[in-house]
């Protein structure tokens, strides 16, 4: 076969090319070190190097996030180890001031030392790492914390984010409550349901500040000053209740009756309350003194809009911590006994005679003993500027207010009560009554009272009569009937049967139940009246739960028809059905016995922060009051505080400890990616030198054998 020069030269050149290309693609990978520079020269090691590259680069992220996180942890360790040197400060305080009976001015430094305390105690909660507060949740304002002052200049109250740390128990319903969470490789889950991630999929690289300095009270109400709403001006406060916050506004009424303005603006305040808390569990009450409160006791807080436009400013109390009222514990009162207390309101002392409730049932004789002291404090300061109250709600019970006024009380131990005709409380005679003594005592039911007077004639017929015709005429002159039995014993009349009408929804059918299979998840208003009394019943409707339903209308009636003579309760078995609150009868007569009188149960009304900071302010409130009582017991609270801190600590600790196991974890991980990445991507260099040489021989060959097979008048040419 003959075989052309052209053939030869062709298969020449492709083996001298090849060889050629071989060599320098040796050359190439020795002097950049790789097996492959592009994917096409190896698809299947670049799509493995490219897996262990982006692992590599994860890797690297997720200690980054460790480190982040780490300097958190350690910061946030460090700073509560302040809080906690800080809270031992503030301990020992508190017991250098209650220790020794102190001057006014000495308790007033020992208060603002608290104050300085609790200013430095917010300064470590706004310490700034990586740019963001540490306490400070998913916000990057580097000031969560911060203390507002009173009237008088004095530090009173710690908000986060604005929201005062009373207002609500549960740290995740503050402002920028939500954790901040960084991958560190354990596999991102996230809830369908929530659409959030699985906390335990994750590092929490923030902290919320009320979880960690503890927020709420044991209970709270707000307490409007109704005198500051002015005429057409407009108010927008912020409520806080149950842990759900809510703003409303609403234009004081312009009525130029002052007792009906009043009245039309808890109206308009009640009523934006209703469609604020509309869809809420339960809606905030506000009484005729303009406290308003929950029935089932929770918290609630008020506080003005500050970004609110062209408002103006109410004057709020909140109840929700260090208060400096008293309050009657009705629960120590003894059924049927007469106690004095003296009280002073502004520059007017009265003594004030009241009696305990007799009923055998505990609720409603704690109800007539706040009814009975209502009635005395009103009767006392008659004719005075002076309008005390005392509240009847669950969440303020028996704490006396007057608007614009401090009230202090202080048991009347002089008075001596002669109740010689009265036996076990509403049980009458009138044996051994001294001849012409006048006897003064008072009928009630309800708050309506009468007081009534007679003089004892020394005849036992004659002076049961006169009792007995007084008290037929108290009761008559409050709107009920008293019956009196032969043994002396007083009774109310059963009052008529209620009737009702359904005013917003249809809450009742016409035979007089609840509709309760009906019921939505609404707000109702049902007007029942019974006798000459009307009251509009405001509740809401639980759908497909009766119970709730039963609880929530049953709490309204008792609400409306607490100041009235009579009780209203619904049953499924019975409806609605009335009964008479009980009549109090007691003595307000004197006794020329010279023996002390009974201690009364009145006291100052103790609520505790559940915060440290508000805490030591709140310490710092009471010495000023010179309220010793009161300052002691924030002392077992700051040691239970800082007991619970040490176990903060200890935990920031774990969790320090599981950040460097993941660090070394990963540290691991990419050492063993990075063994993987130069196995598939790194060339063997002894290999390829070898590879090169052998190359490099072969194509010095083939140069050589060049001269065999290309012509010779080719190279007589090139020369």
């Amino acid at each position: 076969m003959r075989v052309t020069n052209s053939v030869i030269m062709r298969g020449f050149n492709r083996d001298l090319n090849r060889i050629g290309s071989l060599k320098n693609d040796t050359m190439h990978r020795i002097t950049s070190t790789r097996k492959f520079n592009r994917a096409s020269e190896a698809p299947l090691s670049a799509a493995k190097a490219l897996n262990v590259r982006k692992s590599l680069y994860f890797s690297a992220q997720y200690k980054e996030n460790l480190k982040v996180a780490d300097s958190f942890y350690t910061e946030a360790e460090t700073s509560l180890l302040q809080v906690s040197d800080k809270l031992a400060s503030v301990r020992e305080t508190i017991i250098a001031a209650c220790n020794t009976t102190k001057s006014i001015d000495e308790y007033n430094i020992y208060a603002q030392q608290l104050e300085r305390y609790a200013e430095e105690l917010c300064s470590v909660f706004n310490t700034n790492t990586a740019g963001r507060a540490i306490f400070g949740g998913e916000s990057n304002d580097g000031m969560p914390f911060t203390i507002e002052q009173d009237a008088n200049g004095n530090s009173s109250t710690v908000l986060y984010h604005g929201v005062p740390l009373n207002a609500l128990s549960d740290p995740k319903s503050f402002p920028y409550s939500k954790d901040v969470l960084g991958d560190i490789g354990l596999g991102i889950e996230v809830n369908q349901q929530t659409q959030e991630i699985d906390s335990q999929s994750a590092l929490r690289i923030s902290f919320n500040g009320p979880d960690v300095s503890h927020c709420g009270t044991e209970r709270g109400v707000a307490d409007i000053d109704l005198t500051s709403i002015k005429a057409g001006r407009t108010y927008c406060i912020d409520v806080f209740a149950d842990n759900v916050k809510k703003t409303i506004t609403f234009k004081g009424s312009e009525n130029a009756d002052a007792d009906a303005a009043r009245a039309e603006n808890l109206a308009e305040i009640q009523k934006q309350l209703d469609e604020a808390y509309k869809k809420a569990d339960e809606v905030p009450i506000i009484d005729k003194q303009g406290v308003i409160s929950l029935t089932n006791g929770g918290i609630v807080c008020a506080v003005n809009n500050k970004y609110a436009e062209r408002t103006q400013e109410l004057a709020i109390d909140n109840d929700s911590g260090y208060t400096n009222k008293y309050r009657l514990d009705v629960e120590k009162l003894v059924p049927g006994k007469e106690y004095s207390v003296n009280v002073t309101i502004g520059k007017e002392t009265r003594t004030v005679v009241f009696a305990a409730g007799g009923d055998t049932d505990p609720d409603k004789a704690d109800e007539a003993s706040l009814h009975n002291f209502q009635n005395a404090l009103t009767e006392a300061f008659k004719g005075t500027e002076y309008n005390p109250n005392v509240s009847l709600t669950e969440a303020n019970k028996g704490v006396i207010t007057c608007e614009g006024e401090k009230v202090q009380i202080v048991t009347d131990t002089k008075t001596k009560i002669d109740s010689a005709f009265l036996l076990d409380g509403n049980r009458i005679n009138a044996i051994g009554l001294e001849k012409g003594k006048e006897y003064t005592f008072v009928v009630g039911v309800g708050v309506k009272s009468k007081e009534c007077k007679f003089k004892a004639t020394g005849v036992e017929a004659d002076d049961l009569n006169a009792i007995k015709a007084q008290i037929t005429a108290a009761a008559g002159a409050i709107g009920v009937t008293a019956n009196i039995d032969a043994d002396g014993k007083v009774t109310i009349a059963a009052p008529a049967a209620p009737t009702f009408a359904n005013v917003t929804g249809t809450a009742m059918t016409p035979a007089g139940k609840l509709d309760l299979d009906n019921i939505e998840n609404k707000n109702y208003e049902v007007k029942v009246t019974v006798g000459g009394t009307e009251k509009t019943v405001k509740f809401k409707g639980v759908m497909d739960n009766a119970e709730a339903t039963l609880k929530n209308f049953n709490a309204a009636l008792k609400r409306e028809f607490i100041d009235t003579g009579v009780d209203v309760q619904y049953t499924v078995a019975d409806g609605l059905k009335s009964s008479a609150k009980a009549l109090s009868i007691y003595s307000t007569t004197a006794s020329a016995d010279d023996s002390a009188g009974d201690e009364t149960p009145i006291e100052m009304d103790r609520i505790y922060s559940n915060n440290y900071i508000q805490l030591t302010l709140d310490a710092a409130k009471a010495l000023r009051n010179g309220d010793i009582d009161y300052a002691n017991g924030c002392i077992d609270r700051i040691v239970s505080a800082n007991e619970k801190l040490l176990i903060e600590i200890a935990n920031l600790g774990c969790n320090e400890d599981f950040i460097s196991f993941n660090l070394d974890r990963l540290t691991t991980r990419e050492y063993n990616a990075l063994e993987r990445q130069n196995e598939l991507e790194s060339a063997n260099l002894e290999e390829e030198t070898t590879l090169l040489k052998t190359y490099s021989a072969l194509y010095n060959a083939c140069l050589q054998m060049a001269s065999e097979v290309v012509p010779n008048s080719i190279f007589n040419y090139m020369k």
